[in-house]
C-alpha cells in the first residue's frame, strides 16, 4: 500500500508511528501471528498491525469502542481490512477456539479490571488464547510514588502512595439535552508486586519491564508498566 487516498489523506497504515505502535510491531515481526488484542478500544493497535502485514483480533467489552474501531474499514484497503476482526465481548469471559503466539493488552486495557478477580479472570482468557511458548505484553499505569506516606513509627513499613488506585482518565458527554449525567472511565493502577503475584498464579512469566517503550528498564517512578511474560 503506498501513497495518500483519493481525499489526500495518508492511510492509517501510513501514519507516522507512535512509540508503542513501533514497540507492538517489533514484537509481531519476533513473534509471528495472528495477534489478540485484548482492550481494542477504536482499534488503533488492531489496524496498525493490519496495516503492516500481521493478522489481528480486536477485542473490547465496550460495543461503541467496537463500533468506532469498524468504521476505520472505509479508510483502509480491502487488504489490509480483511487481516483485521473485531469482538465485542467482556474480556474476562472471552474463549475463542484460536491459539495466539501473541496476546496484547496495550493502553491501559488492564486497568478497568477492578478487582483481583477481575485480574485473574482476565489473565485467564490470556492463558487460554495463548499458543505453547506465546508472548503476552501489557501496558499498565504505576501508582505515582512522588507523594508517599510511612508509618514513622515502623521504617521498614511499605510505602503507600497517597493517591487512590483509581484514577480519571476518559469523560463522555451526552448530546446538548441529554439527561444522563458525565460518566467517568476510570483506570486502576497495579503495582508491581501485585502483578508479579496475579501473573505467577496464571503461570505467566514475566522476563522484561520497561518504563517507556523506547525501552527503558522500569523503575517506581515511572507513570506506566510495560511487561513482556510468557506461558
Amino acid at each position: 500500500m503506498s501513497g495518500n487516498d483519493v481525499r489526500g489523506r495518508a492511510p492509517l497504515s501510513l501514519v507516522a508511528q507512535e512509540p508503542d505502535l513501533h514497540f507492538y510491531r517489533q514484537r509481531a515481526e519476533e513473534r509471528g501471528g495472528p495477534v489478540l488484542v485484548l482492550g481494542a478500544a477504536n482499534g488503533r493497535v488492531p489496524w496498525s498491525l493490519a496495516g503492516h502485514g500481521f493478522a489481528a483480533v480486536g477485542v473490547d467489552s465496550s460495543e461503541v469502542m467496537i463500533r468506532s474501531a469498524e468504521e476505520r474499514r472505509a479508510e483502509e484497503s480491502a487488504e489490509v481490512s480483511s487481516r483485521v476482526q473485531f469482538i465485542a465481548s467482556d474480556m474476562r469471559a472471552l474463549r475463542l477456539t484460536e491459539r495466539f503466539p501473541l496476546v496484547l493488552a496495550p493502553q491501559h486495557a488492564m486497568g478497568v479490571m477492578a478487582t483481583r478477580d477481575d485480574l485473574d479472570a482476565f489473565l485467564a482468557t490470556v492463558c487460554h488464547h495463548l499458543a505453547p511458548g506465546g508472548t503476552f505484553i501489557y501496558d499498565v499505569l504505576n501508582p505515582p510514588r512522588e507523594a508517599i506516606i510511612r508509618d514513622d513509627d515502623d521504617p521498614r513499613s511499605p510505602l503507600e502512595p497517597r493517591r487512590p488506585l483509581f484514577a480519571r482518565h476518559l469523560r463522555e458527554r451526552k448530546a446538548p439535552g441529554g439527561t444522563s449525567p458525565i460518566r467517568r472511565l476510570k483506570l486502576r493502577h497495579f503495582a508491581p508486586e501485585e502483578l508479579d503475584e496475579a501473573l505467577a498464579t496464571c503461570r505467566l512469566t514475566l522476563h522484561e519491564r520497561y518504563g517507556r517503550f523506547d525501552g527503558k528498564p522500569f523503575d517506581l517512578q515511572d507513570s506506566r508498566q510495560i511487561g513482556v511474560a510468557t506461558l
